[in-house]
């Protein structure tokens, strides 16, 4: 429900909605998990003709992210509404990618900012950027060093194998009666 929730705040103010799927890439259980649920929130964002941006750490994470996110927007009948660039290697420096992330957060202020992955240092920069320009954030990590920053700086928090069951979850498709 607060994934909805907020994208359809960000519908409602006309912002973007931005998803960082973590720093490691597709090997790691916690990105694989993140892009099941990017699905998700990739469907309702073309559902509702809602901007998305997905910035990655790694070129195989942003080959996954693009197809993943093109693949949902076909499914909801969007084609048009998938934009390429919008899914974006960044760098696979650790700080330089938290630097550009919050650069879009600071330039493009999205209504909702996504977490969901593997984080490590750059989970506090990441919240309290978020947190200064106002938008609605969700987070979930298997990291468990790093889930104190996100609960003190996000609206939602996934702890731990909440990131794997919410994954589960939102990939499921609805039972038809």
């Amino acid at each position: 429900t607060a994934v909805e929730d907020a994208i359809g705040r960000a519908t409602e103010m006309g912002k973007p909605v931005l998803y960082v799927p973590g720093i490691n890439d597709i090997d790691d259980p916690q990105t694989i998990a993140s892009m099941s649920i990017l699905a998700r929130v990739a469907e309702k964002t073309a559902e509702y003709g809602t901007t998305l941006f997905v910035p990655t750490c790694h070129a195989m994470a942003m080959t996954m992210a693009q197809q993943v996110v093109k693949e949902a927007a076909i499914k909801v009948g969007r084609p048009d509404w998938y934009n390429i660039d919008n899914i974006r290697y960044l760098t696979d420096d650790q700080f330089g990618y938290v630097s550009a992330v919050d650069g879009i957060m600071i330039r493009d202020r999205p209504a909702t900012n996504f977490y969901l992955g593997t984080f490590y240092a750059e989970s506090l920069i990441l919240a309290e950027t978020g947190h200064s320009t106002g938008a609605i954030q969700i987070a979930g990590t298997a990291m468990s060093d790093q889930l104190p920053f996100f609960v003190a700086a996000c609206d939602y928090t996934l702890l731990g194998e909440e990131l794997y069951a919410a994954s589960a979850y939102l990939s499921q498709e609805p039972v038809q009666l």
